[in-house]
Order: C-alpha cells, then structure tokens, then sequence
C-alpha cells in the first residue's frame, strides 16, 4: 500500500511536468536564491511573513555503468527518482530584523522501483529519506554592524568553480560534476558578527558544528574503495567546547577593486584515510587557514586571484604487503605538512546575454615526499575549468556549459556539464542536464569513469 501511494504522488508530479524541458546554471547567478520570483504581490500594507513553497520531481539515468561484478549494487540505467518538498519562510518585522528557514523533505523512489538491487546501508542512508535543513537563522543589522546566527553558507571566495578562499562551509563531493556552484557547499550552524568601517567589513565567524564534506559513501557508483569506510566525525562546538572553529576576514573596495584576506582556524572537511588490515578510517585534523584574493572590474571583463596557505595537514605513509595473495595496506605513523594554494579567473560577458568564465587552480606541497601520493596526491596538483552561458527568450531559457579538468588540459580526466534551464512562467521552472566523465591519472575521475549520466528537475511554484 504504501508504495503504491508513493508512486502515484512521484507519477502525478511527473506527469504534470511531462512537457516541460530542464535547466541549470552552473554558476548560480540566474538563479541566485531561487525564492525571490515566488514572492506574491505586497499589499499596501507591509507584511512581516513571506512564505514559499515548491513541489520538485528530479531524477537521474546512469547512460554507461557496465554490468556490475557478483554481490555488487546495479547502478545501470535509472539511478534516482526524487519526490520533495521544499519550503521557505522569511519573517522581517521590521528593518533591521528578519529571519529565515529554508527546509526541504525527499524522498528518492529508486529503492522501491529498483527492488532487487542490493543496495548498500550507507548509499540508502544518505539518498533515500532527507530533510535537509538549508538555511535557518536570526539576524539582526544596523547602519554600523550586523549580527547573525544558525544554519547558513558564507561564501569567502571570489572565484565561482575553483576557489581556494572558502573554510567556511564543506563541500559536497558525492557526486563531481552535477552540482550548480551555489550548490556546492553544505550549510552550517554559524554565527557571525560584522562591522563595517566605511569601504571596508570586519567580520568575525565562529561555527558551532563541524559538518564534514559529503563524500561518496560505500554502495555508490562513485565510491573508490572495496570496503566501508569507517567515519571519525569531530564532536560538534556544542558537544565539546574546544572543538569550535571561527576566523576573521576584512574586506572592502580599493581604487575599484574588492580585496579580502582572512584567517580560520578549524577541521579539515575531507580529512585523511588511514589504512589498517580489514579496515579504513577517515580522520579529520585541525588546521589553520590563511588567505587573500581580489576581484579587479575592467569594462565588460573580471580578473580574480586568490591565494591561500594550510598549516597542519596530516598524511602518513602507506605500505603493501601481501597476506594470502591479497594486496593489503597500513598506514604507518601520522605526519603534518603545508599546502599553497592559489587560484585564477577571468569572467567575460560577452553580446547577447552571454558569458564566458575560465579558471585555473593549482595546490603545491612545498615539503613533498612521495608518501604522502596515499593522501594529499602529487607534488602539483592542478585543475581547471571552462564554462559558458547563453540567455534567450527574453531571458527565461538559459543554455549553458561546463568542462571541469583534473590535472593537464587533456591527460588527468574531465567532467563536461551541459544544461538547459528554463523559466517557464512564475510557477514553473525546469533543469535537463547531461554529464560525461573522462577518466585520466586523476583519482577523482576513475570511479566516475562509467558513472555518465542524463539529469532532470521539474519545480512547481506554489
């Protein structure tokens, strides 16, 4: 009973779409919030509460996964079926305070559809029932200072794909390649304070959770590993005290540029592996983040550079030894090291609405010893992308495309995007989406090699 009631709502809402063609912006400006359009007409008299509301049906088709060994998860063809609700609330009683939630309920019908798949517990874990709560915080701002707390994204950076300027919030890694850049990073429980001194904004962050970068996890078509990894997630601030990270940040306008620098103090979001016989542990360390970028206009183009240094990163050696004929690896004693970062971008906005973004990234480790391959990578690690973007139909239909590169221009891998986003109406909104992976030396690409997939997301405006 209860499945066939659940493929009625996941049915009713695709049927009701059936006609209409998908969309994504890659670098989330056309979208930027998603909320503002769905807010109805003010009445003469103020209102203090603002609500939203948005029926979602997404979904994914796995064009290239291979038939998969004995015991292993089939992940070929349809990969995931999401019904969700997502609901946004704005309270401003006034000027200077407002409040905000921002919540969303899924449920992915693939594990019902798909019944004889031996899904793992982690991948149904982490995909099947979710309320993610994106946004939910109090704020609370005069003329000189400001003051928030609760869950929320603060982005430090100023590229948009490659930034190397962003310890706040984690990334979400789970599946390279599908998120939108004001996707990308996971929502915090934060609290922050800002002052502003003319041209220039001295903020002051402290986080009280210590939320993780969302990994592939054991059971998905992108995780690398034969064996469950076992997760050692730092406490949260408000189970340990000293467990809190924060930093400082100043940024301000200078003879037409934006400039900001920055220290944090706070854990590693994707951590190391440390290998034992039958076992792998992913630990987190603690380190400290020092960075400056800038952000130069020069008529219709954008030059930005950013550069950042971590202190405490750990690796530690990893040694082979054979046991029964098997390769089996351990980790040997734990060791901290540096790691430079830096990062360029050029935006150009081209004639007829259209964009053209190029970045490059490079992260050095200045004490490099081949040991530490096992978990930092390379010497250089390098990684670029190309993106562009074409708005049509007085701007409701956005096509767009990105080329994410891991290592060279051609010998490490690449994920390629392609998207098309369209607004139909103030209710209707559509994503369709196609990305392909290249394998190459890169191991963030070897797993996804045959994980080359079609995406969709139909949003109903309520």
């Amino acid at each position: 009973m209860r499945l066939t009631v659940l493929l009625i709502l996941a049915a009713t809402s695709l049927v009701v779409a059936s006609n209409i063609v998908a969309a994504d912006d890659p670098f989330g400006e056309t979208f930027n919030s998603g909320f503002g359009e769905v807010e109805p007409v003010e009445p003469s008299e103020p209102r203090t509460v603002y609500l939203a509301n948005r029926l979602i049906q997404r979904g994914q088709v796995n064009t290239t996964q291979p038939e998969p060994d004995l015991n292993e998860t089939d992940h070929r063809g349809l990969a995931s079926l999401v019904t969700a609700w997502r609901s946004r609330v704005e309270w401003r009683p006034n000027s200077r305070f407002d409040g905000v939630l921002d919540a969303e309920l899924s449920q992915d019908w693939v594990f019902d559809l798909r019944p004889d798949t031996d899904w793992k517990t982690p991948y149904r874990d982490q995909r099947e029932t979710q309320l993610e709560l994106h946004e939910a915080r109090l704020g609370y701002r005069t003329s000189d200072w400001a003051l928030t707390s609760g869950r929320q994204v603060q982005s430090w950076g100023f590229n948009d794909v490659l930034s190397v300027l962003e310890p706040v919030n984690p990334p979400r890694m789970a599946q390279p390649g599908l998120y939108d850049a004001d996707e990308t990073r996971l929502s915090r429980w934060l609290t922050e304070a800002r002052l502003y001194l003319g041209n220039w904004t001295l903020q002051g962050m402290v986080a009280h959770e210590n939320r993780m970068a969302e990994q592939p996890v054991h059971g998905s078509d992108y995780y690398p590993l034969p064996a469950e990894t076992k997760d050692r997630t730092p406490n949260h601030g408000w189970e340990d005290p000293d467990a809190h990270a924060g930093g400082v940040r100043l940024s301000g306008l200078w003879q037409g540029a934006d400039l900001a620098a920055f220290v944090w103090r706070g854990y590693n979001p994707t951590g190391h592996l440390m290998f034992e016989p039958g076992a792998v542990e992913r630990r987190y360390e603690r380190l400290t983040t020092v960075g400056a970028g800038l952000s130069v206009p020069f008529d219709s183009t954008v030059i930005r550079a950013e550069i950042a240094v971590e202190d405490g990163l750990t690796w530690a050696p990893v040694n082979t030894t054979q046991q029964g004929g098997q390769a089996v690896r351990s980790s040997g004693a734990e060791r901290t090291t540096q790691r430079l970062s830096w990062a360029l971008g050029v935006d150009l906005t081209l004639p007829e609405n259209s964009r053209l973004l190029l970045e490059y990234r490079t992260d050095y480790l200045p004490d490099y010893q081949p040991d530490m391959a096992a978990n930092l990578g390379e010497e250089f690690n390098h990684r670029w992308a190309i993106g562009a973007e074409h708005s049509t139909l007085r701007e409701r239909l956005t096509l767009s495309g990105v080329v994410l590169g891991f290592g060279g221009l051609t010998d490490s891998g690449q994920a390629t995007r392609l998207a098309a986003d369209w607004d139909i109406s103030d209710q209707w909104r559509t994503r369709f989406g196609w990305v392909g992976y290249r394998a190459g030396d890169a191991v963030q690409l070897q797993t996804a090699d045959d994980s080359d997939r079609i995406f969709w997301q139909l949003e109903w405006l309520i």
